[in-house]
């Protein structure tokens, strides 16, 4: 009998919490979450969890239970009605699958999921193939769609860019389909780098010009395998960006460019802040849904 490694988690909460919930669980490190709206006339949706059962035993279930009652209570609603659930590895893959649709992003931008075909109608679209396995970053979150806006008035072509949490390697396959000559993808999470590397051949086929570094940024650094980028991408929590901003300048090449989202719109002005005390330029800044993205010049 196959091994069953994927429990399920489900709790009805009421549409107005959905990004607050987003927010506390990416905070947290939890990205394969979904939202399944149940009945159009009702205000209540479903929010789903998978959580691999390597990594959470029972102990870990019942903090994640006192983790989302404390939400709960202080923002208050009821937290009540919650069910587990085990799942094989095929089920969660089915599972997952029936929650995502294309989704157009931008202008030029079609984030496919892989097991699709592409519609007509979208041909002269940019497609971007992706499975988002166990990571994060499947383009509909506002942190990431909006990386991918502001990715689109930046010129890439034969430039080296690197992607700090790479997640589902969706970045870094939009650099990559824009023209880079070469791409580094930098994430902690083993399973965003298996991730990222079996998008990057769904869409091309092979590795070439593709880099992978699994560790913490720190880690990747002292190794000094990070240099002479044009352009880096850094979609992440905005606590964990304030500890890389540092190190932007000296593994950006002369005017290189740095693309920073996952910041909630309180957060701004610290890193702003920030950006100028290390002497970069604030080119632009995008919003959506409280979220911020900023592109800074070297």
């Amino acid at each position: 009998m196959l091994q069953k490694n994927w429990w399920k988690f489900i709790i009805k909460i009421d549409h107005n919490f959905e990004d607050i919930v987003s927010w506390k669980l990416e905070n947290a490190g939890i990205y394969s979450f979904a939202f399944n709206y149940l009945d159009i006339k009702s205000s209540l949706i479903e929010l789903v969890v998978w959580l691999p059962k390597k990594k959470w035993g029972n102990s870990e279930r019942k903090n994640f239970e006192v983790f989302l009652a404390d939400i709960f209570e202080r923002n208050g609603y009821e937290f009540n009605g919650f069910q587990w659930s085990s799942l094989l590895e095929d089920q969660w893959s089915s599972c997952w699958k029936k929650y995502w649709e294309p989704e157009l992003i931008g202008n030029d931008f079609l984030v496919l999921p892989c097991w699709m075909k592409l519609p007509k109608q979208y041909k002269s679209k940019i497609i971007i193939k992706i499975d988002p396995g166990a990571a994060f970053g499947t383009g509909s979150h506002p942190s990431t769609s909006l990386c991918l806006e502001m990715m689109e008035s930046i010129q890439l072509v034969n430039k080296k860019v690197l992607d700090i949490g790479c997640g589902t390697g969706i970045l870094t396959v939009s650099a990559k389909k824009l023209g880079a000559s070469e791409v580094h993808s930098l994430d902690k999470d083993y399973l965003s780098i298996d991730t990222t590397k079996d998008n990057i051949n769904s869409n091309f086929g092979c590795m070439h010009d593709f880099y992978l570094h699994e560790g913490s940024f720190s880690e990747i650094e002292k190794k000094k395998l990070l240099k002479n980028f044009d352009v880096i991408f850094c979609n992440i929590l905005a606590n964990v960006i304030k500890n890389i901003i540092p190190y932007f300048s000296s593994i950006l090449n002369s005017k290189g460019i740095v693309i920073i989202s996952g910041i909630v719109s309180d957060q701004k002005n610290e890193i702003v802040g920030m950006l100028n005390s290390y002497h970069f330029k604030i080119y632009k800044i995008l919003s959506k849904e409280d979220w911020i993205c900023i592109k800074a010049i070297k």
